[in-house]
């Protein structure tokens, strides 16, 4: 069951950049990153309870210092660090871009492995790294020739930015992860210290206009929550404590071609770039070589 979850986390994700595509199109960053650990915390927090298994008194006091600390590193390298980033390249690349990240995550995920958790990887696993990350440096550039050079920058700029902030997430997620620390829990602590943070920076950044948005706006957001925010997080955790983090990682550089498919099938939107395909399948075989063969 967890290849098929990890696999249900790539379909998720794909949803939710699509779904957080609009949003950012149509608000400021800020905004969305705000309202994204609101409703986070309120569509969570029955399920400490009901899935969980939680006592309300448990909430903060099953937490040891260790849990506290990898979960606060956790909530400023991804919910605030990462998720800004990846928000920014999402509104400036697009999502077919967008996606291309995945790989390059599961890429420095298994560098940062090597560091982190000491596990050693072969000449055969380095190259495919290397591979990998080349070929989505080499898509970012390629942007060159269609975007002005502020476009440029942002894109390589939040796009590198993502792929050090959600690494760094994952490694602090899961040092966090023990017996003291259920899944949800992790999730809502995670959007609770994120918020905290945002907050005083909210209140005096976002004019009160910016709240008058469109139904349609909200609907999105609150469907892009449910899906990537709190659906795809708990499946991420779990797929990774069930089947291992390098299995997971070479389950989830697969998003590309998720949004390709997307892309093509379902949206049909002008055709999609033969580059892309070959850059998807190239960071694909990277991880393959890393990961598989």
């Amino acid at each position: 069951m967890g290849i098929f979850y990890a696999f249900l986390v790539v379909i998720l994700l794909a949803a939710g950049i699509y779904l957080f595509g609009y949003v950012v199109r149509n608000s400021s960053l800020l905004f969305v990153l705000f309202l994204e650990t609101v409703l986070g915390i309120l569509f969570i927090f029955p399920l400490l309870f009901f899935v969980d298994g939680l006592e309300l008194n448990q909430i903060f006091t099953t937490l040891g210092y260790n849990n506290w600390a990898w979960l606060i590193a956790a909530a400023i390298f991804g919910y605030i660090g990462g998720n800004y980033f990846s928000l920014l390249n999402l509104k400036y690349a697009g999502e077919k871009a967008n996606s291309l990240l995945s790989p390059a995550i599961t890429a420095t995920a298994l560098v940062a492995g090597y560091f982190v958790f000491e596990e050693h990887l072969s000449l055969k696993e380095w190259v495919g790294v290397l591979l990998t990350l080349l070929a989505v440096i080499y898509f970012l550039l390629q942007k060159q020739g269609t975007l002005k050079t502020l476009k440029l920058r942002s894109v390589f700029v939040s796009g590198m930015l993502t792929i050090l902030f959600i690494t760094l997430t994952i490694i602090c997620s899961l040092k966090a992860i023990d017996s003291n620390l259920k899944l949800f829990q992790a999730i809502w602590l995670r959007l609770l210290i994120a918020f905290v943070i945002i907050l005083p920076i909210a209140i005096k950044k976002l004019p009160k206009a910016i709240f008058n948005q469109p139904r349609k706006f909200y609907v999105v957001l609150c469907a892009a929550v449910l899906v990537q925010t709190i659906l795809a997080n708990y499946l991420w955790f779990y797929s990774s404590l069930t089947i291992g983090i390098s299995l997971f990682q070479t389950i989830l550089a697969t998003l590309p071609l998720f949004v390709f498919a997307t892309e093509a099938l379902i949206f049909k939107k002008a055709k999609p770039s033969l580059s892309f395909f070959i850059v998807a399948a190239v960071a694909l075989a990277g991880i393959s070589l890393a990961l598989i063969i």
